[in-house]
């Protein structure tokens, strides 16, 4: 029985090489897409909430959590969602002093980063 030419099997070696490569690539990419998506998410939440802890407005705020909440896919941004949903009652309760609203809102941000 013949294995044949060293050429041979290492061109079968790189053909496997490659077809790994390309199945992994759209997963790795579809990976890093989703934590680019969360963190920037992130960061805009974090500026909105602090942009309505200092306006004492949650208008903007309460908009963009409605409009983005339908694009939810995974657990991290249910997370994100629930904070951000507690930064918003925390914002809208007139029983709560500004400055407890300001320490609570800073704990939410120390969350999201």
């Amino acid at each position: 029985m013949s294995i044949g030419p060293l050429s041979e099997w290492v061109t079968a070696a790189a053909e496997i090489a490659a077809v790994c490569v390309a199945l992994f690539l759209p997963v790795y990419d579809k990976k890093q897409e989703k934590r680019k998506k969360t963190r920037n998410m992130k960061a805009i939440f974090r500026f909105l909430i602090r942009k309505a802890l200092d306006e004492k407005d949650t208008s903007n705020l309460e908009s963009y959590f409605k409009i983005s909440y339908l694009v939810i896919d995974s657990n991290d941004d249910k997370q994100v969602y629930s904070l951000v949903q507690h930064a918003i009652e925390i914002l809208n309760n007139k029983d709560i002093p500004q400055d407890k609203k300001e320490t609570d809102i800073e704990q939410l941000l120390e969350y999201l980063k």
